[in-house]
């Protein structure tokens, strides 16, 4: 009777599933058009909206008691995000100053991974997990189908890409989706290729269907060019060797992936050399001396320093690009870079070693809890656990593997479905509890509809910045539009940039104040010369310079225009300008805060 009632339930819920699933892995990927100050931020806030109504819809499942080991591990990984969540919020609202914005963007964003984690855990343990699963998995074949369209089109018909429906390629020959990076894109195909093999492995697909999605996918993975996307090849080799109940097929082309990976390559040769004016992005990158060291060595150098001046408690959330532009680094890579490209080092610059040592130590426990389920034994024959805990493995490893290279975790359309896969993996593999009498109570489905809320908050909140950068018609004066969006708390920190960089040279700048916000988002050089100026102005000349000191190391096209008077010997009795002499002292980066 239970499980012809949990079939009915299933039969009634599945297009709900699927509807809420696809908006929250399919759609965030589709969108191509942005607006200014943000490229991804329509990608991102659909995915959150989505992943809000998805986990609102698991909400109506029984309760699923947290027990076990892998409930050990599933507490772990809800401490690791509380913490990074409890961090973001406290830098904004109690010990830092953090703009209030960027404090709920990122707690936010933790607690939205720790809701989806626990709904995946949910998920898991419920009677229906194979079809809650299949929608999952689903969308995220869906989202690799409807990607390799794109890639095709910028590829072998760039011209097709308008930027509006298609994004263009930042290279030619080099496909990259929607998402507009080719190596987020190429963590999407890999996340396709693990949710293809699971339809295959749990027969929703036939075996050959799942392996030739699995291939077409890896293509993909090739036309990318990403080196990360490359090696996450051997993950799904792992999988296909741990896994000897998937169909024949599909096992020999998981096992197999770096020898598709290989061919797909070795065919993109050929047809590159067979046109005359074809690129093949993967071959040009051998020869372009790109080179993973040429800048994450030097970032990573400079963090180094950073963490020996601050073992303890780190600079705080969010406050690495500020600490590194203004400490010393004669020799600093050129570019303005926000992230450590390294998770681990972002924890320990921002948090400090113990509480890294802490999250380290969280994080492994989840992951090996997880992992450990390819080497055990599936007991029952139809469960699909191993299948289940495979796709989902090569998720959370391909994730976790680009967070040593990059960020991506800190985009909601990557962070969101691999707390979901993390729980959902743990939880197939923990012992099922009684749920006959399990009421499903109201939180989650309370937590998923704050979460999609406040999804729309943002976005509406969005526009007022829009409306600064990009403004519509009849969108009224600068001052005005700057003005009003000074006033909104998630993006008013954007409205302080453009005032404070937008004065021209003969009118007096903004007061240091004036910067007190938005110098804790993205220090660039326009910034750093408005910020300057603002300091010399004020009587804090000293400090004006020392600022201009580290401009001068970024080697900017705009820090060169800003020195560009210094070529000029001023007139008799002239004072030279600010930024033409050399600081007295040194400051600490939090000394030259407003």
């Amino acid at each position: 009777m239970i499980t012809s009632a949990s079939e009915d339930s299933a039969a009634r819920q599945l297009p709900t599933w699927w509807a809420m699933s696809l908006l929250a892995v399919l759609v965030p990927t589709l969108v191509a058009h942005h607006e200014p100050p943000s490229v991804t931020f329509f990608n991102q806030v659909l995915a959150v909206l989505g992943w809000g109504m998805f986990v609102a819809v698991l909400g109506g499942l029984p309760k699923a008691p947290v027990h076990g080991p892998k409930g050990l591990a599933l507490s772990a990984l809800s401490a690791m995000l509380l913490i990074c969540a409890i961090e973001a919020f406290g830098s904004a609202f109690v010990w830092g100053a953090l703009p209030a914005g960027l404090g709920l963007m990122g707690g936010g964003m933790a607690l939205g991974a720790l809701l989806t984690l626990r709904a995946g855990w949910r998920a898991g343990q419920s009677l229906n997990r194979d079809t809650i699963a299949e929608t999952f998995f689903g969308a995220l074949t869906a989202a690799g189908v409807v990607g390799m369209v794109l890639a095709l089109i910028q590829v072998f018909h760039p011209g097709w890409a308008d930027g509006i429906f298609v994004a263009e390629p930042t290279m030619p020959g080099r496909a990259v989706g929607n998402l507009r990076q080719p190596n987020h894109f190429s963590t999407l195909l890999v996340f396709s290729c693990a949710g293809a093999a699971w339809l295959g492995a749990r027969r929703r697909l036939p075996g050959w269907l799942g392996a030739a999605l699995v291939a077409l996918f890896i293509w993909g993975i090739v036309l990318t060019a990403s080196r990360t996307g490359m090696v996450g090849m051997l993950f799904l080799t792992i999988w296909g060797v741990a896994d000897k109940r998937l169909p024949k097929i599909l096992r020999a082309t998981l096992i197999g992936a770096p020898v598709v990976y290989g061919l797909c390559w070795g065919g993109m040769w050929l047809w590159a050399h067979a046109h005359k004016g074809a690129t093949f992005a993967a071959e040009a990158r051998l020869h372009d001396g790109s080179d993973i060291s040429s800048s994450r060595f030097k970032i990573w150098a400079n963090v180094w320093e950073l963490i020996k001046a601050q073992p303890w408690l780190g600079v705080g959330y969010g406050e690495f690009n500020l600490a590194w532009t203004f400490t010393p680094f004669p020799t600093r890579p050129v570019a303005f870079f926000d992230h450590t490209h390294n998770l681990p080092m972002q924890w320990a610059v921002e948090f400090g070693l113990p509480l890294t040592a802490l999250l380290l130590a969280l994080s492994l426990l989840g992951g090996y809890a997880l992992f450990v389920g390819l080497a055990r034994p599936d007991e029952h024959e139809d469960s699909g656990k191993r299948a289940t805990v495979g796709a989902c493995s090569v998720i959370v490893a391909i994730a976790a593997l680009h967070s040593l290279l990059e960020y991506p975790l800190w985009y909601s359309y990557f962070l969101l479905p691999t707390a979901f896969a993390w729980g959902l993996g743990l939880s197939c593999q923990a012992e099922k509890q009684q749920q006959a009498q399990q009421g499903a109570g109201w939180q989650m489905l309370a937590a998923g509809l704050l979460m999609a809320a406040l999804s729309v908050w943002c976005a509406t909140d969005y526009w007022s910045a829009v409306n600064i950068y990009a403004p519509r018609k009849g969108a009224g004066p600068l001052d005005k539009r700057i003005e009003s969006g000074m006033k909104h708390v998630w993006w008013g920190y954007q409205a302080d940039y453009a005032d404070v960089t937008s004065a021209d040279d003969e009118d007096p700048s903004k007061p240091p104040q004036a910067f007190k916000r938005t110098l804790h988002n993205l220090v660039d050089a326009r910034l750093m010369a408005a910020y300057a100026r603002s300091l010399a102005e004020h009587g804090q000349e000293d400090k004006g310079r020392y600022v201009v000191q580290r401009l001068k190391e970024f080697r900017n096209p705009l820090g060169d225009e800003f020195l560009s008077v210094c070529k000029t010997q001023p007139e008799p009795g002239e004072e030279r300008p600010f930024q033409c002499e050399e600081p007295k002292q040194r400051y600490g980066w939090r000394e030259l805060l407003p």
